[in-house]
């Protein structure tokens, strides 16, 4: 996203040491509100679809871009369960704001992850509308694709030992993560993130292509018991999938477990042809998704 710009909106303070930024557009005086929540290092104006769907939305929607602990460097050393707790209180602050109104979590990347987990997770949560989860891919088997197994199996035991030592918030060497990131990362977080088998139990695993039935039921239908409408919206060309991976048939596993838990899928759900995982490459990708998100807001 180009630099050396200006974006009218509003800051939004709606926890102590939180905000929230809603893009704002000429005339609008919007109802509903779509709360985005970026990907692992992410924060303010870096996922690139969001301006052209800022433009794209009808006056009654307003984009909210979610500022989060876990924000920019921050994912490494929190947790999605810390993530869902900032995120209700966004919720609550725009439900006082605008009570009469609907609210809807657009996940992207791991974003995705906050947004089932927002729904299925212990706990009480303010009540959203509607659940989008954009790019929802398996960190575990996208690790898996950029790291040695040496590195990968390595990195596992490391962090395990921590754990095992009582010494999961502390941060791991910044050789176990082989220079992929510069955030630092805590032993827990890791494990949540590449999830080691044989039961795969990272909080973080929920999109991995090897789950069987019984796993799916326990996530997306207990997501679809919640009632609240979905979109699962995956990219035809991320990266970050494994080759092997049948993006529809994948797709379409989730979307059958949500349904048979109750639940409704927009029928905008689905693969879209290119596009990457960011959509960083615009055009008919991105027009795509922005064609989408605009029919599920209308359906909802």
């Amino acid at each position: 996203m180009a630099t050396g710009s200006r974006h009218p909106g509003v800051l939004h303070h709606y926890s102590r040491r939180l905000v929230a930024f809603e893009h704002c557009q000429t005339g609008a005086a919007p109802l509903n509100t779509i709360i985005f929540i970026g990907g692992l290092s992410d924060g303010l104006l870096t996922v690139p679809f969001t301006l052209p769907l800022v433009e794209a939305l009808p006056n009654s929607y307003s984009l909210v871009e979610i500022v989060l602990s876990s924000s920019y460097s921050g994912w490494g050393t929190l947790s999605i369960t810390h993530d869902i707790q900032e995120i209700a209180q966004c919720v609550t602050y725009f439900r006082n704001l605008r009570p009469q109104g609907k609210i809807v979590l657009f996940g992207h990347s791991t974003g995705s992850q906050d947004v089932l987990h927002y729904l299925i997770a212990d706990g009480e949560r303010p009540k959203i509308e509607g659940g989008i989860l954009q790019s929802p891919v398996s960190d575990r088997e996208a690790l898996s694709t950029v790291l040695s197994p040496a590195e990968y199996e390595s990195g596992i035991k490391l962090a395990r030992g921590y754990v095992d030592d009582h010494r999961g918030e502390d941060v791991l060497p910044a050789r176990t993560t082989a220079g992929l990131f510069t955030s630092p990362v805590s032993a827990n977080r890791w494990m949540s993130l590449t999830s080691p088998g044989p039961d795969h139990t990272g909080e973080d695993d929920y999109f991995s292509s090897d789950f069987d039935d019984e796993r799916l039921k326990r996530t997306f239908g207990k997501a679809g018991a919640t009632g609240t409408r979905l979109s699962l919206l995956y990219g035809g060309s991320d990266r970050f999938v494994l080759d092997a991976v049948d993006r529809v048939g994948l797709l379409g596993k989730w979307i059958r477990h949500i349904q048979e838990g109750g639940g409704v899928v927009d029928e905008g759900a689905g693969v879209i042809k290119d596009a990457t995982h960011t959509l960083k490459e615009g055009g008919k990708p991105t027009e795509d998704l922005i064609r989408r998100v605009l029919g599920f807001i209308d359906r909802l």
